[in-house]
């Protein structure tokens, strides 16, 4: 009496579809029970139930009632990563249509089931090429599916059924879509692997197909219309050799590694580069974007806070005008009687009075119209603006109301541009006679981008008396001893002239405070621009899950293929979600390196850049966020695909 285990077992199963308001009975109370090393035909017309009934058997269909049982163990019991290994190790699937992947040669086709039992690559790969040795196709390893007639295909499909060493062919039509001789070549084969040890179930609508096995099942109407048995001992093989056993419990197998993850991915992108391009192409502009704009942002910051670091940290700017009150030369408070008070402060190095007005200065036929500056001989230092010609007023000519100016290189070279010594000769100006008595060195923009170096300075007393018919002062610059007194010296400045005019009419502003506002403006600048430039990364990301999309829909019968010969969803998930990532790590790096050459690019035309990590590892890690956000939905998507409807598809 055989008490061994069935290899597979169907009590009272059915299937049932919903179909609107109607129920389709694919499958109605079968029982079935295949012993090992049988060799089985599953004959029916189409729509008899045959198909559900491989799909149950081969775990890519769960019943709606009854049970499946496999070496004993429940089907039922199993969750998706226990049946992915059933999948794996004990059934070989194959398909009328071949479903091989077109990218891929005839070896990569027969050992990809073989990725997901964690087969090493060389293994695999050199098993594969035995396999196909076997199967006589050992010349055409390296072929694609395309250079490969519809016999020499199904081969292919049938090496990979046995990659893993599968207990279990399941043969769907396989003859249907070849020739008679190829289709007798094939079922030779079947004979010969089922002789071999290996259960094989033919499902087929041919009767002369069906001739070749041992046992014939007629399936009608989703019911089992008659059975046929050998009287074979089912635990042997055709050799009588005993067939192994298995009672372990189904264990799920580890994940792909991620190293295999990404190849595939690379594999899959390259077989549509022109569309992984134009995917590259939203991540690229938009990392680059982001890159560009955050180091434009920099740059300008720096460039402000290098003007103001020049003109000094320990100065403070006295300015007319206070809270409620409008701030112009014409109807300040200040005056020199205050600037001279300021000066008598302890821990004052220079106090530079200051009023501004615009006129025309002329020498010979050449004139410049901009702005007349008066001031002190504390100017220069407070400054710390060095001589490039002659001198700079002294206090003797401030006493002497002495008509003297001193220009900037930029009136200098407007009003004596043929090379003509400016230091000694007059020029004209509100009607009266200067004597240039030096030039400055030249200094270039300033902070808001003006040229410094439009400069017509002339002593603060000549020019309240000749220039500007007023006595009030534009602004007070002061130059303290050390940065560490401004507080202290502001404070001073405060109270003193609150004494003076009775009211605080009057406002001080220090350097320190100037560094803070422009790093704030500019800081909220350059994100803006950051933000800005995140919307066309944002638009890339969308792009990126748009043909993450089409991509699964263009490879439903892939992702069928790959979970039906064992790949778990999770395996799927990652493949998938991988391969977004591979898009936007590529693109981040490329709009990166994009990037920094227009930032180069952009500094020959005077747009100031600064270069740092930040912006380039900002912008990586949000083409990252991009990939992982984005790529989910289509993974997902591509990981909860049912692979009887992806394999079923043209």
């Amino acid at each position: 009496m055989n008490t061994q285990t069935p290899l597979l077992e169907l009590k009272n199963v059915c299937r049932y579809y919903s179909s609107s308001d109607l129920q389709v009975k694919a499958l109605d109370d079968v029982s079935l029970t295949i012993e090992r090393g049988e060799f089985i035909a599953i004959m029916g017309q189409s729509g008899s139930g045959k198909s559900t009934l491989m799909n149950i058997l081969g775990c890519l269909d769960k019943p709606t009632s009854g049970e499946y049982l496999i070496n004993g163990h429940s089907v039922s019991d199993l969750n998706p990563e226990c049946l992915s290994a059933l999948r794996l190790k004990t059934f070989g699937f194959v398909f009328q249509r071949y479903q091989l992947l077109a990218n891929y040669t005839a070896q990569e086709n027969v050992a990809m089931p073989a990725i997901y039992s964690g087969m090493s690559k060389s293994e695999r790969l050199n098993k594969a090429s035995d396999l196909l040795t076997r199967l006589g196709l050992a010349e055409r390893g390296a072929h694609k599916p395309s250079e490969l007639s519809g016999g020499q295909q199904q081969r292919v499909s049938v090496a990979r059924a046995l990659i893993n060493g599968a207990e279990v062919i399941l043969a769907d039509e396989p003859t249907g879509a070849l020739d008679t001789a190829s289709g007798e070549q094939l079922l030779a084969l079947l004979k010969q692997l089922n002789q071999e040890g290996v259960t094989i179930i033919l499902i087929t609508h041919d009767p002369e197909v069906a001739e070749h096995a041992d046992r014939l099942i007629q399936v009608r109407d989703g019911v089992l219309l008659s059975d046929t048995k050998d009287n074979i001992a089912h635990h042997l093989n055709k050799d009588n050799v005993p067939v192994t056993q298995s009672t372990e419990a189904v264990e799920p197998l580890p994940s792909v590694g991620s190293l295999e993850s990404i190849v595939m991915a690379f594999t899959a992108l390259h077989a549509n580069w022109f569309r992984t391009l134009l995917t590259l192409l939203g991540i690229i502009i938009g990392v680059a974007s982001v890159v560009t704009m955050m180091a434009i942002g920099e740059g300008g910051k720096k460039q402000v806070l290098e003007r103001i670091e020049a003109i000094g940290t320990n100065l403070i700017l006295v300015r007319p005008g206070g809270a409620n009150i409008r701030s112009s030369g014409d109807n300040a408070s200040l005056s020199l009687d205050d600037a001279n008070a300021i000066a008598e402060l302890d821990g004052i190095l220079y106090t530079s009075p200051e009023r501004s007005s615009r006129a025309t200065i002329r020498y010979g036929q050449y004139d410049f119209s901009g702005r007349i500056k008066g001031t002190n001989s504390d100017y220069k230092p407070t400054k710390d603006w060095e001589m490039a010609k002659g001198v700079f007023f002294s206090q003797e000519d401030l006493q002497s109301y002495a008509p003297v100016v001193v220009l900037g290189d930029t009136v200098a070279n407007q009003l004596f541009p043929n090379g003509e010594e400016p230091v000694g000769q007059y020029v004209l100006m509100k009607n009266a006679f200067y004597q240039v008595i030096g030039v400055l060195q030249a200094k270039g923009a300033s902070a808001g981008g003006n040229d410094m170096d439009d400069e017509v300075l002339i002593p603060i007393t000549t020019g309240q008396l000749k220039v500007f018919g007023r006595d009030f002062l534009s602004s007070i610059t002061v130059k303290v001893e050390n940065t560490d007194q401004v507080d202290k010296v502001t404070q001073a400045i405060t109270t003193l002239l609150i004494s003076r005019h009775g009211k605080e009419d009057f406002m001080v502003r220090t350097t320190e405070s100037l560094v803070e506002t422009v790093t704030e403006t500019q800081d909220t600048l350059t994100w803006l621009l950051a933000s800005v430039a995140g919307i066309s990364l944002f638009v890339g990301g969308i792009g990126v899950m748009n043909i993450m999309l089409v991509n699964v829909s263009e490879r439903r019968r892939e992702i069928g293929l790959r979970i039906a010969t064992g790949a778990k969803p999770s395996d799927i998930l990652k493949q998938f979600n991988i391969e977004a990532w591979v898009v936007c790590i590529l693109g981040g790096l490329i709009g990166i390196l994009f990037g920094i050459v227009i930032s180069m690019v952009l500094t020959n035309f005077d747009i100031p850049v600064a270069y740092s990590m930040t912006p380039p590892l900002l912008a990586f890690v949000t083409s990252l966020l991009v990939g992982l956000v984005f790529g989910y939905a289509p993974a997902h998507k591509a990981a909860k695909l049912n692979p009887i409807e992806a394999l079923a598809e043209d």
